[in-house]
């Protein structure tokens, strides 16, 4: 009856998405073969779509797809520096992929009370946890001011483009970077005020509506994926190849 006060929030544990997101850069450096990134892949995509992220995956399957195959059928034909580079860009983010969706996943999953509540279980020093507030409620913030300042140099026949940055280099900076950059200097302020006057650094024990525990599916993942890594890493040690 207790817990029924308490909100849930994500189906998985901020810790475990931070250990995944640990995880996942350990993986993406124990191999480069395009079979074993698309089953490191498919590893993390089925625990975003376990919590509910079904068009996300899609989009990462597809953007997996096209990159190999891309690479694939162009490996045999004279290409330029542009498509080199093209080529060069794809395998990186397939690659890194796995590292970019756990990344996205928690940013997407995980709202600013949680993490904080998370965090403050962790034992994390005060100016810790108000700079991670800080940047939590001041991504979301820059993005609607840049879409206003984007929207207003709209209005005057100004747009940021990679034509403008290129030809327009002096208008661009001061028209769009300029603004954005002092708007992000006054937002950080008004949201370290805003943290200090909830009493965020406050010397006494805090609770919180968003009950952070680990359950079955958090241990259960976290074991796997530690599995996943003590076996490549054995494969790796012992020598063992695939063809």
């Amino acid at each position: 009856m207790e817990n029924s006060k308490f909100v849930l929030g994500s189906k998985y544990d901020l810790r475990t998405k931070l250990i995944l997101l640990i995880g996942a850069n350990i993986l993406i450096f124990l191999g480069f073969d395009w079979i074993y990134q698309s089953l490191i892949t498919l590893f993390f995509l089925v625990i975003i779509i376990s919590d509910g992220y079904k068009k996300s995956a899609i989009r990462y399957i597809l953007f997996f797809v096209i990159s190999v195959v891309l690479e694939k059928s162009l490996a045999y034909f004279n290409m330029n520096f542009l498509l080199n580079l093209i080529l060069f860009i794809l395998a990186i983010g397939r690659k890194f992929l796995p590292c970019i969706i756990v990344g996205k996943w928690i940013l997407n999953s995980t709202s600013v009370s949680s993490a904080v509540a998370t965090l403050q279980k962790l034992k994390l020093s005060k100016d810790s946890l108000i700079m991670i507030s800080v940047i939590f409620r001041c991504l979301p913030t820059i993005k609607d001011e840049w879409s206003h300042i984007n929207m207003a140099m709209k209005t005057r026949g100004i747009s940021v483009s990679i034509y403008n940055l290129f030809h327009r280099p002096a208008a661009t900076m001061e028209y769009f970077f300029v603004p954005l950059f002092v708007s992000v200097i006054e937002i950080g302020d008004e949201l370290s005020q805003s943290a200090i006057i909830r009493g965020l650094d406050a010397p006494v024990n805090k609770t919180s509506r968003y009950l952070i525990k680990f359950r079955r599916k958090d241990i259960f993942v976290l074991l796997f994926m530690i599995l996943i890594i003590l076996i490549i890493a054995f494969m790796k040690i012992s020598g063992w190849t695939y063809d």
